[in-house]
């Protein structure tokens, strides 16, 4: 099942262009141009249309670009291109541009909001980097709030996991979400809640906002909320927006066994050595859980780094394939701790978490171990956007974000499309949060509690 069109930019960029609207009014579903005087004149069109085409004619590593005649597309966008007189309708061109091939990772960012990611105009740096600790994902029910983040606003309003969220100020996501397109696909439903809900949640610190919920027994509950900061180191890679990264970890005890829980919202390079010492702190665990729902994706290297201390010998995660070369993902055993003291890999039990907003490096490392059998994985299938992409400035000053290569599991399975397949599918239960339970990590610590101790010198699964 292959998914199209701009889902693919939408979902990676959905936590990071978060940060950056400019409006909790009316959300954004998908990373659309931003607002501008209908007398604002285009900056070089043509010399942008076809920077566009050329770099990813160029780059594609797929010379039939998934079967469109890139050719003949230049040909009837082109003049288009040339009639725009306004940033708004170059960029409508552009993303029919790169609308057409139909893959995840192609996407065009206003230059507004690259501008906001490199400090170059400070008129526009709105922060949106508050929020009242809520977050949520969608069900046939409606928008759950999945987790309340202890000590926040929410949770001192006495907002629990498991209440449905109906209102967002005078926005009914409910109304919202019925104007979009409708789609047969639950993963791209469940991003345009998530970029409805958390649009409207975000906003400046300090701000207030009003929720219309409703409880457990279905009543409905209004609070006023005023926005706080979120808990996260700030994170800038190139031109894309400003993120929060965050990790955490715990251990919880199952009977006689202990396993250890890790999540973490971003792939990104200030995490690795907090993933390095919670490891070094669970290394004894019976079992490990990773939770990287709603992870969107980030450095996909890091799927090396952090793999290297699930497995005990060199082995690939996956490989990059480009249009030259192909590039091997390689695990190396991490024998070292952050106290520089020899240890072992961790050999027990590994379970991952993921759903529908597990995107890019997340489904490259759960699949890829997946496929070397080294982890089970549960929760809900994955985004299936998983083609690595870079961001380059165009001539009028927007930034194309655009896919390079295609990446394939040690299996040979490519993460585009279908992405992780959990191994035991477990969607968030309203009646299980309202009881304070998290179903799909519930069930993986069960599991990691219960399942044998792979060891060190097991033979993991790979295909030449």
């Amino acid at each position: 099942m292959a998914l199209g069109g701009r889902l693919a930019t939408t979902l990676l960029l959905g936590a990071l262009l978060a940060g950056c609207g400019r409006s909790t009014e009316a959300p954004r579903v998908a990373a659309a141009p931003v607002p501008e005087p209908p007398s604002t004149p285009a900056i070089e069109p043509l010399a942008t249309f076809d920077s566009a085409w050329t770099i990813i004619g160029r780059t594609h590593w797929d010379t039939a670009y998934n079967g469109v005649d890139w050719a003949a597309l230049r040909d009837s966008l082109r003049p288009k291109a040339a009639a725009a007189t306004t940033q708004r309708a170059l960029r409508g061109v552009l993303l029919q541009l790169v609308g057409s091939l139909g893959q995840s990772h192609f996407d065009i960012i206003p230059q507004e909001l690259a501008d906001v990611a490199t400090g170059d105009d400070r008129r526009l740096e709105l922060p949106r980097t508050a929020q009242v600790g809520l977050t949520t994902r969608w069900s046939p029910e409606g928008v759950l709030v999945t987790q309340v983040l202890p000590g926040s606003a929410a949770d001192r309003a006495g907002i629990r996991a498991g209440w449905l969220l109906d209102i967002i100020n005078d926005d009914t996501l409910a109304v919202q979400l019925a104007r979009l397109p409708q789609e047969t696909d639950p993963r791209r439903v469940m991003l345009s809640a998530y970029r409805l809900s958390e649009g409207g949640l975000r906003g400046a610190p300090g701000s207030t906002l009003t929720l219309e919920l409703r409880d457990g027994a279905n009543r409905k509950q209004t609070r006023t909320l005023d926005r706080e900061p979120i808990v996260g180191q700030e994170v800038k890679y190139g031109n894309l927006p400003t993120q929060l990264a965050s990790l955490s970890w715990e251990r919880r005890q199952v009977g006689d066994k202990r396993v250890g829980i890790i999540r973490f919202d971003i792939w990104m390079p200030v995490l690795a050595r907090e993933f390095d010492v919670a490891m070094d702190s669970l290394r004894d665990s019976d079992g490990l859980v990773i939770d990287i729902r709603g992870n969107f994706g980030g450095v996909a290297g890091m799927a090396m780094g952090i793999g290297g201390h699930l497995v005990d010998s060199a082995v690939p995660v996956g490989r990059m394939i480009t249009r030259t070369q192909t590039l091997k993902f390689t695990m190396n055993p991490r024998r070292v701790s952050t106290s520089n003291e020899r240890v072992e890999p961790y050999g027990g039990p590994v379970a991952i978490v993921v759903d529908a907003l597990s995107v890019s490096t997340s489904e490259i490392f759960a699949g890829g171990l997946q496929d070397l059998s080294r982890v089970r994985v549960f929760g809900e299938q994955t985004a299936g956007q998983a083609l690595p992409a870079v961001a380059g400035r165009l001539p009028n000053g927007d930034i194309l974000y655009h896919a390079i290569a295609n990446f394939v599991g040690p299996s040979g399975r490519s993460m585009e499309g279908d992405g992780v397949i959990p191994d035991e599918r477990v969607a968030p239960e309203r009646s299980a949060l309202l009881q304070g339970r998290d179903p799909a990590v519930d069930r993986a610590v069960s599991w990691a509690a219960a399942a044998p101790r792979p060891g060190a010198g097991t033979k993991l699964r790979v295909t030449p």
